[in-house]
């Protein structure tokens, strides 16, 4: 029988992460998986920037740019990343219409990968889009910054708080295909 990949069942987005360090390894191979992600004509349209917790300036830097709540508990993640889109296409210097498609795709790369390792990520909107882009000298004409993305081992799930308990109901709770599937016919 053909099972759905126990990768995607397992992704989920905490916001409690775990002490234990991630390994370069482990990083790298994220963004491997991004790197293999589909993109239109194959021009994989998008730069990521990243700041381990160790290097505190850096990650604290990184801190600084999430808005609403997102400070409070990404600060306990070890990685935080900044997904950037390229706006431009590289074959023709016109703007990329499927560049926000291809950096979902990237992402989401990212998310399946991250939870195969018994990892997480928490991809976040909620990040000031004008001082990323200003902190990492983009030039907005031709880039964008999308998402950024906390990454890390999650929190001991044995005794979860209320917040996580919260979380992962979330996470479970599903639409039925039937409600967003439709089969057309002639």
């Amino acid at each position: 029988m053909i099972q759905l990949n126990k990768a995607i069942q397992k992704r989920w987005s905490p916001r409690v992460f775990s002490e234990k360090p991630l390994t370069t390894e482990m990083i790298e191979l994220l963004f491997e998986a991004a790197r293999w992600a589909p993109s239109s004509r194959n021009e994989q349209p998008w730069n990521y920037y990243y700041a381990e917790r160790k290097n505190t300036k850096v990650f604290n830097e990184f801190v600084g740019l999430l808005t609403g709540n997102n400070p409070y508990w990404a600060k306990d993640a070890q990685v935080l990343m900044v997904s950037v889109m390229k706006k431009v296409s590289g074959h023709n210097n016109r703007p990329n219409g499927k560049a926000l498609h291809d950096i979902g795709a990237a992402n989401v790369s990212i998310a399946i990968q991250a939870a195969e390792m018994g990892l997480q990520v928490h991809q976040m909107g909620g990040f000031d889009k004008e001082k990323a882009a200003e902190y990492l000298q983009l030039d907005t004409e031709i880039f964008e910054p999308v998402t950024m993305i906390a990454a890390g081992f999650p929190a001991d799930e044995q005794n979860p708080s209320e917040d996580q308990k919260n979380r992962m109901a979330q996470h479970f709770s599903r639409k039925e295909q039937k409600e967003f599937v439709f089969q057309l016919e002639s």
